[in-house]
C-alpha cells in the first residue's frame, strides 16, 4: 500500500496576479498621500526655521540693543550678503541650514549650501534702524520673509510676535 502526500500548498498564477494587481492599486493610492505629508512636513520645517530665526534675532536684540544692521547695499556678493546674516546670529545658536528652506533646497536639486562660497539664505529680513525698539514697534511687522512662494499659499513671514502667516493670508486680495 502507498501512501499518498498531500498535494503541496501553493498559490495559482491566477491568485499572484490578483494580488500584485491589488497592491498596484494600493501603491498608486498612497503615492499622493505620501507626497502630500512629505509637503506639509517640509512647510512645517520652513516654519520651524523661521522661529529659530526669530528666538536667534531676539536673543541678538537682547544682546546688541538692536536689530543686526546688515543690509544688502553694504554687500557685493549675495553670498556675502548671506555669510553676514549667518554669522551674526550663529553665536545665539542659529546654524546655516537654519536659513534653508527644504522646499526651496529640493527645487534647487539639493546644491551643496555649507561651503560659504556657495553660501545663500532662503528667508530675508526687514531692514529696522539701530534703535532697540524698532523691531517691536508695530506688532503685524513682518521681520522675516520666505524668497520663494513654494508652499502653495504664499510666502511664509513670521511676525513681530512671532506669529507665522503665509502672503496670500495676509495681503489684500
Amino acid at each position: 500500500m502507498t501512501i499518498r502526500r498531500p498535494a503541496a500548498a501553493s498559490f495559482t498564477l491566477l491568485e499572484l496576479l490578483i494580488a500584485l494587481v491589488i497592491i498596484g492599486i494600493l501603491i498608486t493610492l498612497l503615492i499622493p498621500v505620501y507626497s502630500h505629508l512629505r509637503e506639509r512636513a517640509q512647510k512645517v520645517q520652513c516654519m520651524a526655521n523661521l522661529r529659530g530665526l526669530y528666538v536667534g534675532t531676539e536673543a541678538y536684540i537682547q544682546r546688541n540693543g538692536s536689530w543686526p544692521q546688515i543690509f544688502a547695499k553694504n554687500y557685493g556678493e549675495t553670498e556675502d550678503f548671506a555669510n553676514a546674516w549667518v554669522a551674526a546670529l550663529a553665536p545665539f545658536g542659529i546654524e546655516r541650514r537654519t536659513w534653508i528652506c527644504p522646499t526651496i533646497q529640493e527645487l534647487l536639486h539639493n546644491p551643496d549650501y555649507k561651503e560659504p562660497a556657495h553660501a545663500r539664505i532662503d528667508y530675508v529680513s526687514t531692514g529696522f534702524d539701530d534703535k532697540p525698539t524698532s523691531p517691536h514697534q508695530w506688532p503685524r511687522q513682518p521681520w522675516f520673509i520666505e524668497t520663494g512662494d513654494v508652499h502653495g499659499n504664499g510666502n511664509l513671514i513670521i511676525f513681530t510676535d512671532g506669529s507665522i502667516a503665509e502672503t496670500n493670508d495676509v495681503l489684500p486680495k
